[in-house]
C-alpha cells in the first residue's frame, strides 16, 4: 500500500513516467548523436523491448577547482543533436531521461569535495547554471525525466544546496526529477530523497559469488521505505569479464566472459523487476556507434548475450 500511494502521488502531480525498460544511449565516436548510424541504432531499440533511453551530455570539472564548464560546438552531445535524438526516441515510442553528467579531470564525481567554503560555493554556482541549462533543455525536448546530478557522493551531503538545485530545475521543467546516486552512502544516506520523484541508484553494488541478491534487495528497499518513493536505476551494469560481479563499476579487466555478464543481468532483473516500488532500469550502455560484440570487455550489452537477457525480460515480462 505504501508504494502504491507513492506512485499515485507522482501520477497526480503529473510526474509519473511509468515503468522504464531502459538503456543509456551515449554519444560515441565516430557516429555521435544525430549521425545516420546513431539514428538507425536508436530506432532499433524498441525491438528489444526498450521503452526508455537516457541521453547523456557531459560537462567538465577539474578535480579540486570550483568550476564546471559545458557547451560548445565541439561537444559530442550538442543541444540541437540531443533535441533531434529525443524527437527520434519519442517517435519510436520511447521515453527520454535527460541525464547530464560531469567528467572530473583527475578524478571522478564521487571524489569532488572542497575544504574551502568559498571554492565550494563557486562550484555550486557553476553547477547551478549547468542544471539551469539542462533542465531548460529537458523542458524543450519534453523529456519524461530529468536527472539533477550523478554520483556526487561527498557533495550530496550538502542538503541545502541540493534542495535548491532541485527547486531550480523545477522552475524550468515540470516533469519527473531524480538524482543518480552512487552505491553505498550516497544512496543510503541521501538527505533530500523527499524532494525527488524517483529515488535513483546507479546500481554497481558488488554481488557475492553465488549472485545472491538478498542483501542488495534489503539495502535498496530500506531506502525506498524511508522516503516512500519509487526507485529507478539510472545506471546499472557489468563488464564482460570473469567475476564482473565483484567490481561491477570496473571495466577492461580480466578474461572475457559473455556468460558472466549475462548471468549478472539475469540476477539483477529477477531481483527487482516485479517489485511494486521498482520503476525501471537504464543499462550502461549502448553507444551511438554500435560498439560491442563478443570480443568486447566493456559494460555495453550490445551484440552480446546480455542483450538477449534484456530482450527476454523487457518483452516477456513487460510492465
Amino acid at each position: 500500500m505504501q508504494s502504491r500511494r507513492a506512485f499515485m502521488a507522482a501520477m497526480l502531480a503529473g510526474r509519473n513516467a511509468g515503468f522504464q525498460r531502459g538503456v543509456n544511449f551515449t554519444a560515441e565516436r565516430p557516429d555521435i548523436y544525430d549521425s545516420p548510424k546513431a539514428v538507425a541504432l536508436l530506432q532499433s531499440l524498441p525491438s528489444y523491448g526498450v521503452n526508455a533511453v537516457a541521453l547523456v551530455p557531459y560537462g567538465f570539472s577539474p578535480l579540486g577547482r570550483g568550476e564546471v564548464r559545458f557547451g560548445g560546438e565541439r561537444m559530442w552531445e550538442r543541444d540541437d543533436a540531443i533535441e533531434r535524438m529525443a524527437g527520434t526516441a519519442h517517435e519510436a515510442g520511447m521515453k527520454v531521461l535527460l541525464k547530464p553528467q560531469v567528467w572530473v579531470g583527475g578524478g571522478y564525481p564521487a571524489a569532488v569535495d572542497f575544504e574551502s567554503a568559498e571554492e565550494r560555493g563557486r562550484w555550486f554556482g557553476d553547477y547551478g547554471r549547468f542544471v539551469d541549462h539542462y533542465s531548460g533543455l529537458a523542458a524543450k525536448i519534453r523529456a519524461e525525466i530529468f536527472c539533477v546530478g550523478v554520483e556526487f557522493a561527498k557533495l550530496s551531503k550538502r542538503e541545502k544546496e541540493w534542495r535548491s538545485l532541485v527547486a531550480r530545475a523545477r522552475q524550468a521543467y515540470s516533469g519527473a526529477v531524480t538524482y543518480g546516486a552512487a552505491q553505498g552512502e550516497d544512496f543510503e544516506q541521501l538527505p533530500f530523497g523527499d524532494a525527488l520523484d524517483y529515488l535513483g541508484l546507479n546500481c554497481y553494488y558488488a554481488l557475492p559469488d553465488s549472485l545472491n541478491t538478498r542483501e542488495l534487495e534489503s539495502r535498496v528497499e530500506k531506502v525506498q521505505r524511508r522516503w516512500n518513493r519509487p526507485v529507478i536505476f539510472p545506471e546499472a551494469g557489468y563488464s564482460s569479464v570473469v567475476n564482473c560481479h565483484r567490481q561491477p563499476w570496473a571495466e577492461r579487466q580480466g578474461e572475457v566472459s559473455m556468460e558472466a555478464q549475462a548471468r549478472c543481468y539475469e540476477a539483477l532483473l529477477k531481483a527487482f523487476y516485479a517489485k511494486p516500488w521498482f520503476a525501471g532500469v537504464y543499462w550502461w550502455k549502448v553507444g551511438s556507434n554500435g560498439f560491442g560484440g563478443t570480443a568486447d570487455r566493456t559494460h555495453t550489452p550490445w551484440g552480446k548475450p546480455a542483450m538477449d537477457v534484456i530482450k527476454r525480460h523487457y518483452l516477456n515480462g513487460r510492465r
